[in-house]
């Protein structure tokens, strides 16, 4: 009866799992960061690649309108609009007030938005690229182009929403569906943006890629707060993403033999 090492094995899980998500977190962070710089070196040169791709692909989104996909990137629009995200991190940070169990997610929500508003704000001065003018917009929308700021919202604010989620949830199943329908609501509203014509797919790119490291940020940050605000005995973690699992269990099974 090896009480004590199984005690040690168990107890040592959460630290495994956490060690092997910051380290992939922060590789594919790394990863995304590059390829935002990628793609801002590129606009601000002025890259003839850059200007080609951007403009086909506008062009073959705008050749396809169709009055029902026009109403799908309105709606699409909402979702990453200012008055609806800051809605969200008030609800958020109210419900963390009067919550203690869920304070943690409830309470990194607004510090993510207001990271990701600020993130795109700096970047967009700094870059000043004017809105594309192939065609009439779809939308009317003010202020720079570069990056798109709805793209960078939706990664930050949709993506800790389904990381939430996905930590709540215990069936694997049901983690993939959230972890589908996270990705597909980013990317459609993403794309929604150059559908519309009110920004490049560049633009749309590096949003994208500009809010992922943001995202893996307060990602860690939840981990913080969820361990300061949690009950004593209380999980803090839900079963941890598969392939945290898979490593960890590789790890164990090498050391087992």
């Amino acid at each position: 009866m090896n009480t004590d090492t199984d005690d040690h094995r168990q107890d040592s899980k959460p630290a495994k799992f956490l060690t092997w998500n910051l380290l992939i977190g922060v590789i594919l962070a790394i990863a995304s960061f590059h390829l935002f710089m990628e793609v801002l070196e590129a606009v601000q040169g002025n890259g003839q690649e850059t200007v080609r791709i951007d403009r086909s692909i506008l062009l073959w989104l705008h050749a396809h309108q169709r009055h029902g996909f026009t109403e799908a990137a309105e709606g699409l629009a909402f979702l990453g609009s200012p008055p609806w995200i800051v809605t969200i991190g008030a609800l958020s940070a109210v419900a963390g007030f009067f919550t203690k169990k869920i304070r943690g997610a409830a309470w990194t929500l607004p510090v993510g938005i207001a990271g990701a508003g600020l993130i795109i704000q700096l970047t967009k001065v700094e870059v000043h690229r004017v809105r594309p003018t192939l065609f009439a917009p779809l939308l009317k929308e003010t202020g720079y182009s570069f990056p798109s700021g709805h793209s960078l919202i939706a990664m930050v604010v949709y993506g800790l929403i389904g990381y939430f989620l996905m930590h709540l949830l215990k069936g694997r199943v049901s983690k993939t569906v959230v972890a589908t329908l996270t990705v597909l609501i980013i990317v459609a509203i993403g794309v929604s943006r150059s559908y519309v014509g009110v920004h490049y797919p560049s633009d749309v790119l590096a949003g994208w890629a500009g809010g992922f490291p943001w995202l893996v940020t307060c990602m860690g940050l939840h981990e913080i707060l969820s361990r300061r605000y949690a009950k004593a005995g209380e999980p803090v973690l839900a079963k941890p993403p598969p392939l945290a699992q898979a490593v960890s269990n590789a790890t164990d099974k090498k050391h087992a033999a």
